[in-house]
């Protein structure tokens, strides 16, 4: 093996005929390196051993990979999947060390703003800017509902995933009824958020049973389930001392709306304070308080207070065998129609009824399609008295449906059936 060895001019200053000649000598000889006689060594070259330099989110280009790194190596970097070069990345060997040659960086890449949804925002999900890897999801406003089978979009490399989700407005799908309860508030179409509905039973002998009204609430769902109408019923007190109860069911079971008690003494002796027949009434309430049987008294206290109607007069006291005429309220019909009261042994005696008059108005005919045959002028609202009839014909060109009432119809005690058109 042979080194080239380099040796430097020789300088030879002569003079010769006052001019100055500069002689330079060079000199290349082939020295055996196995020799030795030579008296030199070769110097080893300087390596980079350790690992290669660990820059965040970046790789080592395919045409840097080397199986040995020497001196003055260079090595660069590109950045990962979904992450774009702030400037270049670039190493070299010196001195068995890795130094910066170009110290770039890897940013995350970023995606445009995302798009609005209409009725409808977004809020960054994961991340902290719409760059690489951050997700954002979308909320629909109130009263809106999300039809989107996703409502989550990431930011990818292409830009955002997923398509843009969308609200529409939140409705609510009327549940079946009875067919005993009335429903007012019904739209002619589609049934919004926050649209309320009401219910009522028009039939005295029927009771709600839950709540009155209900909205129409978020996720298309009501706030509270349909009320049904349910048969009013009445329970008999507890028996009481020296008075029969006549009217009681044989298996003591509750009683209807319209079931009547009769009570009498069971001491031929004693008179009967209080009335001498309730009847089960709206709410499955009485219509007065139970009577109790007490020894006779010769005076009577001021006649009882009648719903709906009054005496023509009243005084603190009254004797045995006086009586008071009772007169109802506008629209009230009295029953019996020539109804007094009289003091007997200290108690008032005589069932007196000022039965209701019924209200017709524009709002509960929309829900039958009905209206007056005979309309009263200046008025949408029409009272009929106990006993009265009243006329009805269907609206625009609908007609009377399968199974409904007749058009004409009465008036007992506050309730009539209504016919219905389709």
């Amino acid at each position: 093996m042979f080194y080239s060895f380099h040796f430097y001019c020789i300088y030879h200053l002569i003079n010769m005929k006052s001019s100055l000649t500069l002689l330079c000598l060079v000199v290349w000889v082939n020295v055996d390196a196995s020799s030795a006689q030579t008296g030199f060594s070769s110097a080893p070259l300087s390596v980079c051993s350790g690992p290669l330099p660990n820059v965040p989110d970046a790789r080592v280009t395919e045409e840097s990979i080397k199986n040995e790194y020497k001196e003055d190596n260079i090595v660069l970097f590109s950045c990962n999947f979904g992450f774009v070069p702030a400037g270049r990345i670039s190493y070299q060997c010196k001195k068995n060390k890795w130094v910066v040659v170009r110290q770039g960086k890897c940013k995350p890449k970023p995606c445009e703003l995302p798009d609005e949804t209409a009725n409808g925002h977004y809020s960054i999900h994961v991340g902290n800017d719409f760059v690489f890897g951050a997700t954002i999801k979308y909320t629909c406003n109130d009263g809106y509902q999300m039809v989107s089978k996703t409502d989550i979009r990431t930011c990818m490399v292409a830009g955002w995933s997923n398509h843009l989700p969308l609200c529409e407005v939140v409705s609510c799908v009327p549940e079946a009824t009875d067919g005993r309860v009335v429903v007012s508030g019904l739209p002619d179409g589609v049934i919004q958020y926050r649209h309320e509905l009401k219910f009522s039973c028009p039939n005295p002998a029927h009771q709600l049973k839950g709540n009155p009204q209900v909205v129409c609430a978020a996720g298309g769902m009501w706030n509270n389930r349909f009320p049904t109408c349910e048969d009013v019923t009445c329970e008999a007190a507890e028996k009481i001392n020296n008075v029969n109860m006549i009217g009681i069911p044989q298996n003591n079971s509750t009683m209807k709306y319209g079931h009547r008690l009769q009570f009498e003494c069971s001491n031929s002796k004693h008179v009967l304070k209080g009335e001498s027949e309730v009847v089960c009434s709206t709410n499955g309430q009485w219509s007065h308080s139970f009577p109790i049987c007490e020894e006779p008294k010769d005076f009577c206290g001021p006649p009882p207070h009648l719903m709906n109607g009054d005496t023509n007069s009243s005084r603190e006291r009254y004797r045995s065998g006086e009586s008071v005429h009772y007169v109802c309220q506008n629209y009230y019909i009295l029953d019996p129609p020539s109804a007094y009261k009289t003091c007997r042994d200290g108690i008032w005696i005589g069932l007196i009824t000022c039965l209701k008059p019924c209200t017709v108005d524009e709002e509960l005919m929309n829900t039958q399609n009905i209206q007056f045959k005979y309309p009263p002028q200046y008025q949408n609202k029409l009272y009929a008295t106990h006993g009265d009839h009243i006329t009805f014909k269907c609206t625009g060109h609908l007609r009377l449906s399968p199974g409904s009432v007749d058009f004409r119809q009465q008036c007992i005690n506050g309730f009539m059936n209504l016919p219905h058109c389709q």
